[in-house]
């Protein structure tokens, strides 16, 4: 899963969005659902409780396209076999004023 993500971090880093092979789709969903995971349960709690708002929208935003990301990837990998390897575009982040 590791590898995973690390594919996918590097490929938003250098364009802004990420392919995912076929054969990888179910590893990549359940990876960014793990992501989502971790970040709602030990991240958020955090910054929310230090009253950080911008950090707050920046978490629930990642937490929020993790999920919509893993959606997409799970609908592919229940497509027939052969299918292509599948591109993700991400929305940027929105512009949060600091609190």
């Amino acid at each position: 899963m590791m590898d995973v993500l690390l594919a996918i971090a590097s490929q938003v880093e250098a364009q802004g969005s990420y392919t995912v092979k076929a054969g990888d789709l179910r590893l990549a969903a359940r990876a960014l659902a793990g992501v989502a995971g971790l970040l709602q349960k030990h991240v958020l709690p955090e910054v929310v409780a230090a009253g950080n708002g911008r950090g707050e929208a920046q978490v629930r935003w990642t937490i929020d396209t993790s999920m919509e990301a893993m959606t997409i990837l799970m609908t592919h990998a229940d497509a027939p076999e052969g299918a292509s390897d599948r591109t993700i575009a991400l929305p940027r982040p929105p512009e949060v004023g600091i609190n």
